[in-house]
């Protein structure tokens, strides 16, 4: 997917450099490794030199993919078999990794065990679950509890699988959007970064990462809708359908988590700055996407209560999550892996120099933008996820990916492609089926012409066949006063047996020269003739 390059790419650029120069600054400040009277100082220089140095890697790492550029396009295929065959050997490890990490830590089972408990096959212990992800949570848990057993190894395996679905739907997201590399990039950061591996040392059961892989799938439809438009594919009006499933989940997820509704907004209005598309088919899938939105939204609203106390129900819903205001928790404070963070937060600083090599084109703003709104909607904001240190540093995955894009744009790209709708196909279909029938046609005439030119050239090596024999058979000439032998019966049949030479085919008049028969004479007879030399006996 490419976005025009226009006045809010500007803006959302601006926004991030201060934001990114402030994650740098407090990361350095509390590392804890600077002397506490010169740690402003410190900090400072830290904070220049970093992004310093990721400003001339961009440069020199760009300049280096745009000299194998042309050797990457033309191994686009052999290129994608290698993603597919990387990314699955990534997730593969990943879930290897949490098993080996579940299996070697805590002993005991903690958590939310009412989650298990309530899924398994014939039990009495059921405890009352009012929240839509633990009802879902425990649907899904007690279908698979149903094939296998009772087990509570298998909801932790359930949440294993669960957070690799994240991965893949995520990395899939990521693909569509910003590229191969990057996906390989994002995937790789959120496998194995020791924070999302952690929290599977002390077994628990939750909802967050069944919460994790219905938002990478919310995440998949909205990049297939944006690149589909990109492409040029929804053209029919059959495709309201499809804009009002996506839609739906949009509201589905935005009633499960408020904060969804805040993240995922950059990614529904870009439709409306997608290259090659007049903002007036962008606006009516708009429309759709959000008249899909609000129906599923209300329709979550109203099975609560009744549709009678629908208000009620909103202001408990809205009360829920708009709530604990002006409260801030900056969590690389007081991390285990202050040093990883920023080097993240650094790495992350490519965007600064990276976003102006391309000026056609925009690529990375809206999740710049997702970036800055998890920050901003922090201080209140009650019980979403999207603000936990975990989905924030998924983000700052996201933003990894956005630098490795930056990377791997061309600077001449306009992102402009050839549009194929569903009209033209059929147009082109129909000029195809034409072309074959009147080459058929053409093959039929060619036949017809090839079996006249085959009789004219019979009919005319017949004649020169007939030619060649009547000149044969012509009586040759003979010198006046020239006497020749007379046959026999025998020489005649000896000599129609010998194969006689080709007599020249004449045309015109046929002079006599009296030199050149002299000529002829003395080098058939070798005797020298004289005026007047008379043969007759």
């Amino acid at each position: 997917m490419k976005l025009k390059r226009m006045w809010p790419a500007y803006c959302i650029w601006a926004l991030f450099i201060i934001f990114d120069v402030v994650m740098v600054a407090s990361s350095s400040f509390f590392l804890g490794l600077f002397p506490s009277d010169k740690k402003i100082m410190y900090t400072a220089v830290l904070t220049v030199l970093g992004i310093l140095l990721m400003s001339v890697l961009m440069v020199f790492f760009g300049k280096l993919y745009d000299s194998i550029e042309d050797g990457v396009a033309s191994r686009e295929n052999l290129f994608d078999i290698l993603y597919g065959l990387l990314l699955g050997i990534i997730v593969a490890s990943a879930f290897i990794l949490r098993m080996k990490v579940c299996a070697n830590g805590a002993l005991e089972v903690s958590g939310k065990l009412s989650l298990y408990e309530n899924a398994v096959i014939g039990g009495t212990n059921v405890t009352s679950e009012n929240d839509l992800l633990s009802i879902v949570y425990t649907f899904i848990l007690r279908g698979i509890l149903f094939l296998t057993g009772n087990d509570i190894n298998v909801a932790l395996f359930f949440e294993i699988v669960s957070f690799c679905i994240f991965i893949l739907f995520s990395s899939a997201s990521v693909k569509m959007l910003l590229g191969s590399l990057p996906s390989i990039v994002f995937a790789s950061f959120v496998s194995f970064m020791p924070i999302f591996v952690d929290r599977f040392r002390i077994p628990s059961l939750g909802t967050d990462n069944l919460f994790y892989a219905m938002f990478s799938i919310e995440l998949f439809l909205i990049a297939a809708l944006l690149r589909g438009t990109y492409r040029g594919r929804f053209i029919s009006k059959v495709w309201i359908i499809w804009y009002l499933i996506v839609g739906a989940v949009i509201g589905f997820m935005g009633y499960t988590d408020a904060g969804t509704l805040f993240t995922i907004a950059p990614f529904v209005f870009s439709i409306l700055f997608i290259v090659g598309q007049q903002l007036k088919s962008g606006l009516f899938k708009l429309v759709f996407v959000l008249l899909g939105g609000v129906c599923s939204f209300f329709g979550m609203i109203i099975q609560e209560l009744g549709p009678e106390n629908t208000l009620n129900t909103l202001v408990k819903w809205a009360t829920y999550y708009f709530k604990n205001l002006n409260t801030f928790s900056l969590f690389m404070i007081y991390t285990d892996y202050k040093i990883i963070y920023l080097v993240t937060v650094i790495a992350m600083s490519g965007v600064i120099i990276g976003f102006w090599k391309n000026r056609k084109i925009d690529r990375v703003s809206p999740w710049l933008l997702s970036m800055l709104i998890i920050y901003v909607t922090v201080p209140f904001m009650g019980a979403t996820q999207m603000n936990s240190q975990i989905m924030v540093t998924i983000f700052y995955g996201f933003v990894l990916a956005c630098v490795v894009s930056l990377i791997t744009v061309s600077p001449e790209d306009d992102g402009l492609i050839v549009i194929e709708d569903e009209e033209n196909i059929e147009q082109e279909e129909t000029q195809a089926e034409a072309a074959e029938e009147s080459a058929d046609d053409a093959d039929e005439g060619k036949e017809e012409i090839e079996d006249i030119a085959k009789e004219i050239v019979n009919k005319k090596v017949s004649e020169v066949i007939t030619k060649e024999k009547e000149v044969k058979e012509e009586q040759r000439f003979v010198p006046e006063g020239m006497v020749l032998p007379m046959e026999t019966e025998a020489d005649l049949g000896e000599r129609d047996e010998v194969p006689r030479m080709k007599m020249p085919k004449f045309e015109g008049t046929i002079s006599i020269d009296r030199k050149e028969i002299e000529q002829a004479l003395k080098d058939d007879f070798d005797i020298p003739l004289k005026p007047g030399d008379d043969f007759d006996f």
